[in-house]
C-alpha cells in the first residue's frame, strides 16, 4: 500500500517533491506501519546523512557567530545556556527536567542534579549542571535531526560539534523507526537516577497512557485524577512498579527536591511535557516519510537505468 502511494505520487508531479513527503507522513499517521531504514540506507545515496552539508538553525547560527552576525555570551551560572536560548529563540517556560541517567552525560545527572530541556519547533536544547558540554538537536530540512555539542568553556568564537555514532547508537535505532530523532523513555528510576532495567521502560509519544509517562522526569502542574510515574524515586527495587507515587501527583513545587539556583526556572511543566511529547514523535514521523519516500524515488530511477526505460517513468500496479 504504502510503496504505492510513492509511485502514484510520483507520478502526478515529479517535481513537487514535498507533496510525496506528505504523502508518506499521511501514510504515517493513518497508522501505517512504515518499512525499516536503516543506517545503511540514510548514510547512502540520496541521503548520504554524515557526509552531507547539514542546514538547520544551529548550522545557520554557527555562520553568523563566525562571521561577528551573532554572539554568545558565557556566564558563570549556566554557561552559554541563557545566550543559546536567547539566539535560537527558545523560551526558557518550555523547560522540562530529567533526572534518570538515559543521557550521554550521566555522571552529571541525578535525582539532585537533574539534566534540562529546552525546545521550540526546530530544536533541541540538552543542559547539565556544571556539565562540560550542552547538548543540540536540530530539525534538519534534509537529514532529520542533526546532533551537536557545544563546549562550556568560554570562547572568542564558540562553535558546535557535530555528533555522530555516539547520539546515533540510541537516537536512530527501532523506536524511531531508524531513522535520526528524537527519543523519549520513561523509566523506574532508584535514588540515584540509575534505571532499573529489570522492570522495563516505556518508549513516550502522544500516544502514550499517562500511567506510563515521566518516570525519571519532573512533573509540576496539575492534572485531577489521572496519575502518572513522574517524581518518583524508587527505593525498593524488587518491585518498582508497584511503588505508591500519591505524593509526586499535581506538585506544583519541586523546592527541596534540589537546588533551583542552578536551572533558569523551578518547574518541569506538565504541559511543556506533553507538547514536546508530541512534537518530538510528529518530527520522527515526518523524517522517516521523508526518507522514505527519496529512497524510492532513487531506487525508482535506478530501476529505470537499468530497464533503459525514460527517467521519469512509472510502474503503476493495481
Amino acid at each position: 500500500m504504502q510503496r504505492r502511494i510513492f509511485r502514484v505520487v510520483r507520478c502526478l508531479d515529479s517535481r513537487l517533491f514535498s507533496r510525496a513527503v506528505f504523502a508518506g507522513a499521511f501514510v504515517c499517521f493513518l497508522g501505517q506501519e512504515p518499512f525499516a531504514v536503516t543506517a545503511d540506507d540514510f548514510e547512502h545515496e540520496p541521503i548520504n546523512y554524515t557526509a552531507a552539508t547539514p542546514q538547520n538553525v544551529v548550522s545557520r547560527l554557527q555562520k553568523r557567530v563566525d562571521v561577528g552576525d551573532a554572539r554568545l555570551e558565557f556566564d558563570d551560572r549556566s554557561g552559554y545556556l541563557r545566550s543559546l536560548l536567547r539566539a535560537l529563540s527558545v523560551p526558557e517556560s518550555s523547560q522540562t527536567l530529567v533526572f534518570s541517567k538515559t543521557s550521554f552525560q550521566r555522571h552529571r545527572i541525578a535525582p539532585k542534579t537533574p539534566r534540562a530541556l529546552y525546545f521550540n519547533d526546530d530544536v533541541y536544547v540538552g543542559y547539565c549542571a556544571g556539565g562540560d558540554v550542552m547538548e543540540i538537536s536540530a530539525i534538519d530540512v534534509n537529514l532529520g535531526t542533526v546532533f551537536y555539542t557545544l563546549e562550556q568553556e568560554p570562547a572568542k568564537t564558540p562553535r558546535f560539534t557535530r555528533q555522530g555514532d555516539s547520539c546515533l547508537i540510541c537516537h536512530a535505532s527501532s523506536p524511531n523507526q531508524g531513522v535520526p530523532g528524537q527519543l523519549v523513555r520513561s523509566v523506574y528510576p532508584d535514588a540515584e537516577g540509575f534505571p532499573i532495567l529489570a522492570s522495563g521502560s516505556f518508549r513516550i509519544d502522544h500516544t502514550s497512557p499517562l500511567k506510563n509517562r515521566w518516570g525519571g522526569w519532573y512533573v509540576t502542574g496539575t492534572h485531577g485524577k489521572q496519575r502518572h510515574l513522574g517524581n518518583l524515586i524508587i527505593a525498593d527495587k524488587r518491585a518498582p512498579e508497584e511503588a505508591d507515587n500519591s505524593a509526586g501527583m499535581n506538585v506544583t513545587s519541586l523546592q527541596g527536591r534540589f537546588d533551583r539556583s542552578s536551572y533558569l526556572t523551578g518547574h518541569s511543566d506538565i504541559v511543556a511535557l506533553m507538547v514536546m511529547e508530541h512534537q518530538t514523535m510528529a518530527h520522527n514521523l515526518i523524517t522517516a516519510a521523508s526518507f522514505q519516500t527519496r529512497l524510492a524515488l532513487h531506487q525508482e530511477a535506478a530501476l529505470n537505468l537499468e530497464l533503459k526505460q525514460p527517467k521519469d517513468y512509472c510502474f503503476v500496479t493495481s
